[in-house]
């Protein structure tokens, strides 16, 4: 009896010991997830880091030019300029038509411009820019020049379509003022020929009298071509001359667009 006394009453005291062993187990457990938990945390907060460092630009270029009135050449303030890929950037011409805006280095940039008194005007699209560009004139035009030229072209712009227009410009443009740009008069180089690639629409001249032509068959002193209603695309620009060479255009058009990458930018001589 006595045996079975001492046997009862160890009993307690094997039974306390195991469930210290327990709870020490298991609070040792619950701190290491909780270490475990903070390291993937930090670990966590620490990719999302470097996903946010990654897309921050490490440098920028700038793009700046003037907008300016298509008939009468004066200078347009509180034009809106914008960046297509970029929505979130924007600038607005100042009392002479002058406007900057700064992009991220190596991004590929559509500007384009809107003002209460014109049409919206997109420029040509610049893949990858490594430097900055100047000179970027928006040639803007009311809608009732709009109208007139379509008029005269005997064209009803769809709403669905794109209309690009450009000029084929000569050197003597680039690098000057927009007043010296403005006094130097008719910009363009004669006796060019212009494609577009894919070839989905026939070019239109335009005569001295800076309007459309369709009985020309190469640029006037003007220098301007247009092809109306395109369908939604991606489309280069090319000009042909027995004694230069010009760049090429790279355009964006999606419905309702028009794109007008105007001097001394677009068909720039080289």
């Amino acid at each position: 009896m006595r045996r079975l006394i001492i046997v009862l009453l160890a009993l307690p005291f094997f039974a306390c010991g195991d469930t210290s062993t327990s709870a020490d187990g298991d609070t040792a457990t619950a701190e290491q997830d909780t270490a475990d938990d903070a390291a993937i945390a930090d670990d966590t907060a620490t990719v999302a880091d470097t996903a946010a460092a990654d897309t921050t630009p490490t440098a920028w270029v700038t793009l700046s030019g003037t907008a300016y009135a298509f008939a009468a050449q004066d200078p347009v303030e509180g034009a809106v300029v914008r960046i297509d890929e970029l929505p979130e950037l924007t600038a607005t011409s100042d009392a002479n038509g002058y406007w900057e805006l700064d992009v991220p280095e190596g991004a590929t940039v559509t500007p384009w411009v809107s003002h209460p008194d014109y049409l919206d005007m997109y420029a040509q699209t610049y893949a990858d820019v490594d430097a900055p560009i100047g000179d970027i004139y928006f040639q803007m035009v009311t809608p009732f020049i709009y109208q007139a030229l379509s008029a005269i072209l005997e064209v009803t712009p769809d709403p669905e379509k794109c209309q690009v227009s450009s000029t084929v410009s000569e050197k003597a443009v680039q690098g000057v003022t927009f007043a010296q740009f403005i006094a130097h008069g008719a910009h363009g180089v004669a006796g060019a020929t212009v494609t577009i690639d894919p070839p989905v629409a026939e070019v239109v001249y335009f005569n001295k009298n800076v309007a459309p032509d369709r009985s020309l068959t190469e640029t006037s002193r003007d220098g301007g071509v247009v092809w109306t209603n395109l369908d939604p695309g991606v489309y280069v620009l090319r000009a042909t001359h027995p004694d230069t060479a010009f760049a090429e255009v790279t355009v964006t058009c999606t419905a309702g667009r028009f794109v007008n990458p105007s001097p001394p930018q677009g068909l720039a001589e080289l």
